[in-house]
């Protein structure tokens, strides 16, 4: 073969990849480009609703945003758009700046509405502070859970037999709140420990 032909050979495998590269960039993308499912929005809105956010921490959770490509914490299946995971835990260092950690976390009421999430499987509101309100007994109806991070929430009372439930779990985190003003208000019992089995 001569110099001549050489270089059309090179040039012609060239443009194949680069053809092949653009063709594999469209069909990747078409994959990912599977937008957040709309009652997975709606769910996440309505959670979203009855939780105190002084920080404005979640002001990306909005309406005419994808809840998967926009939301900050939300974790979707790249194929399927459903809900995998959401990372609340509270952002700031408390031993950098103690007022601003207070400032920045999550608290209020946790909506059922998490329910809708069927499959979530990593859960994450450490650091936040719910006033001493029970965990929620519906946590336990969350059977695709893999991973609950509740540690130093602020959550309070008995700690709820139902996430014995949870059969998948492979991380559980219900470290106790630290503030020694709220230890009362946000002090989690539990009556035994045979669920944990």
């Amino acid at each position: 073969m001569n110099t001549s032909t050489n270089i059309k050979i090179l040039v012609l495998v060239i443009f194949t990849l680069a053809t092949l590269n653009i063709s594999l960039s469209i069909t990747n993308g078409s994959s990912s480009n599977i937008g957040c499912i709309e009652s997975e929005k709606q769910a996440l809105l309505l959670f979203k609703q009855h939780l105190l956010d002084p920080a404005d921490r979640l002001a990306s959770w909005v309406q005419h945003e994808d809840c998967c490509r926009r939301w900050v914490g939300v974790v979707c299946h790249d194929v399927s758009g459903h809900v995998l995971q959401l990372h609340l835990q509270n952002p700031t260092n408390w031993d950098d700046d103690y007022e601003a950690y207070k400032r920045s976390r999550l608290g209020g009421k946790i909506n059922h509405s998490l329910l809708s999430l069927t499959h979530l499987s990593y859960l994450d509101l450490s650091y936040n502070y719910f006033g001493g309100i029970p965990i929620p007994h519906f946590f336990g109806s969350m059977l695709s859970l893999r991973y609950l991070n509740l540690s130093r929430a602020g959550f309070g009372g008995l700690i709820p037999q139902q996430l014995g439930n949870l059969s998948n779990m492979h991380y559980l985190n219900l470290d106790g709140y630290f503030d020694f003003y709220d230890y009362y208000n946000a002090r989690l019992d539990i009556e035994n420990l045979g669920w944990l089995a």
